[in-house]
């Protein structure tokens, strides 16, 4: 085998392969770089290239559908199935052809490539009874994320992540809390003492408005009135958090007795609330930060 042709692959190269599987022949290596490169990772795994259509395109577009990371931009761009990774002996895949034309263009590119394998992998299996609860809110984040018309859109823009923590994913009425992650610097820090206490009274409830009043901030805002914004604002994210007709069922409605909202910074969100929380499975609400290899 000659190691060096495994030393120019990389996470996401596109190879020509012939496969039993069907009559795709060209893959993307999904593979981690530092196993494709190593002489003693004896496999590689590769996933078919295969083009979508319709709405199961649009899913994939949008990040709804995490089987199908993108490779590519524009009308062109493919989709990697990984629903159906191979697994094949580097003996066997020493020398099959490179298709250069299809690398990414970025290192942010690649990134986002790694991040949505292990999105398919990695993924949080929140119980079936708890998942009518958090669809509203996936729906809203989803729907207004990219509308820069919308509010509650342009706001979640400053988000970095909405994480989901359970006092007990395994027993009944479950208290959840949404946690909403905000950029670092988006939050003050809040001095000892405050001159005046803010009248939550005269703030609103709801999701938009708030968005439209956080909008509105100014350098140098009092800074409890804006923790007391985005405190309220993540109140408002968990609200949106109800079953709906699914109440209906004895087992969803039981399934959680309580949904509140926290906010963070991003530069000190807990480690032990990181650790007893998972990611809303809405894919990355900002880019990756960047890394240097």
């Amino acid at each position: 085998m000659d190691s060096s042709y495994f030393q120019t692959l990389r996470q996401g190269s596109v190879v020509e392969y012939s496969s039993v599987m069907g009559p795709e022949r060209e893959f993307a290596v999904v593979s981690q770089t530092c196993d494709v490169v190593l002489p003693k990772r004896e496999y590689l795994q590769l996933a078919p290239l295969v083009p979508l259509e319709g709405t199961e395109r649009a899913q994939a577009l949008k990040r709804e559908n995490p089987r199908y990371p993108q490779l590519g931009g524009g009308d062109n761009c493919r989709f990697a199935d990984l629903a159906r990774i191979v697994s094949v002996l580097k003996t066997e895949a020493d020398g099959m052809p490179v298709i250069s034309e299809s690398e990414f263009a970025t290192e942010a590119d690649a990134r986002d490539f790694g991040l949505a394998i292990g999105r398919w992998f990695g993924r949080f299996a929140v119980p079936d009874n708890v998942h009518p609860w958090l669809a509203p809110l996936q729906r809203l984040v989803r729907s207004k994320y990219e509308k820069s018309e919308s509010p509650i859109g342009r706001v979640l823009n400053q988000v970095s992540e909405i994480r989901v923590e359970s006092n007990d994913w395994n027993s009944s009425s479950m208290q959840l809390t949404i946690q909403v992650i905000v950029e670092a610097g988006r939050l003050p820090s809040l001095p000892d003492e405050m001159d005046e206490p803010v009248d939550l009274r005269t703030l609103p409830s709801e999701a938009n408005a708030l968005a439209q009043r956080i909008l509105r901030l100014k350098l140098g805002e009092d800074p409890f009135l804006v923790s007391a914004l985005w405190s309220m604002f993540a109140e408002a994210l968990a609200a949106k958090c109800d079953p709906g007709k699914a109440r209906n069922s004895e087992e969803v409605a039981s399934a959680v007795s309580e949904v509140v909202g926290e906010v963070h910074s991003d530069d000190d969100f807990p480690l032990s609330k990181m650790r007893k929380s998972e990611q809303l499975d809405i894919d990355f609400l900002s880019p990756p930060v960047p890394f240097d290899r």
